[in-house]
């Protein structure tokens, strides 16, 4: 009986290594199946980003034939992440600040494009998660075509229509997505007019 006892104790031990095994094999090939699908799927995914943000400029700045990185100033506002420099024939034509509000759904990506006397040329929305049907529609011309070509230091949302060039109406059920967009606008346009005002 003792013996009996003993092997079926055996025979479980050798059954649990075995699993052991066997889960270890397969967590190791499928993390080696992702490493390298991750690996070959990063150079397409970093290019499409770079594609994106290239168009993002050209449409926040169109005046602009190139681009150059600018370095963020100490203690700039934490939302901004970006700052790039228009240039055309040598010239400055202003300024693509990248910023990143917290909307509804999380992190909004947006891009600001400030003309070299600081108006407000465009934006381009880069990335979102907002509620589909609601805060989702704050790339659409309806809501986002309203920053364009304002010469404005700082802007407010309103719900009704905006009746003033400071205003922008918010998008119908998505006012934190309105208003988190607008206060990235006017982070920029804040730093543009501490930081970089006269080519600083």
């Amino acid at each position: 009986m003792e013996a009996s006892s003993a092997t079926a104790g055996s025979d479980g031990a050798r059954k649990i290594i075995s699993l052991g095994l066997i889960l270890f094999t397969v967590t190791a090939i499928t993390g080696l199946i992702l490493g390298v699908v991750y690996q070959i799927t990063l150079g397409p995914i970093q290019l499409t980003q770079e594609r994106l943000k290239s168009e993002a400029l050209s449409g926040a700045l169109p005046e602009a034939e190139s681009f150059s990185k600018v370095e963020l100033k100490e203690g700039a506002n934490a939302i901004l992440s970006d700052i790039q420099e228009g240039l055309a024939g040598g010239e400055r034509t202003g300024y693509c600040i990248t910023v990143t509000p917290r909307g509804y759904g999380g992190i909004i990506e947006i891009v600001v494009g400030i003309t070299k006397t600081g108006g407000l040329r465009a934006i381009r929305i880069l990335s979102l998660s907002e509620t589909p049907g609601l805060g989702a529609k704050a790339p659409d011309e309806p809501f986002s075509g309203q920053f364009n070509n304002k010469d404005v230091e700082k802007l407010t949302v309103v719900k009704a229509s905006a009746t003033a060039p400071d205003q922008i109406q918010a998008i119908s059920g998505a006012t934190i997505t309105s208003t988190a967009v607008t206060n990235g606008v006017n982070a920029a346009l804040e730093y543009w007019g501490m930081e970089l005002k006269g080519g600083n």
